[in-house]
């Protein structure tokens, strides 16, 4: 099974992308199962239109995720990056 990756509000290219790929695709903040990686932009400004805070608050099982920023990886190598995390 592929992993399932939780991407931040806004990222929905990034969502599109990996889902069509064949990734479990979730948002960090209502995923009760274990993530496996987090895909996040620094310069992303919509998720704390949602969240006040700017607070991600994880439930205990995703504690210690891997994260990647897609800024910093570029879509065009998300994929290489995700399946390189064990």
């Amino acid at each position: 099974m592929k992993k399932l990756i939780a991407v931040q509000e806004g990222l929905h290219e990034v969502a599109d992308y990996l889902q069509a790929n064949g990734y479990r695709v979730t948002n960090i903040d209502n995923s009760r199962n274990p993530i496996d990686v987090i895909v996040y932009s620094s310069s992303n400004d919509e998720y704390l239109a949602h969240n006040m805070t700017g607070v991600i608050q994880l439930p205990a099982n995703n504690k210690f995720v891997k994260m990647l920023n897609i800024d910093e990886v570029g879509m065009e190598d998300i994929i290489n990056r995700i399946e390189e995390i064990e």
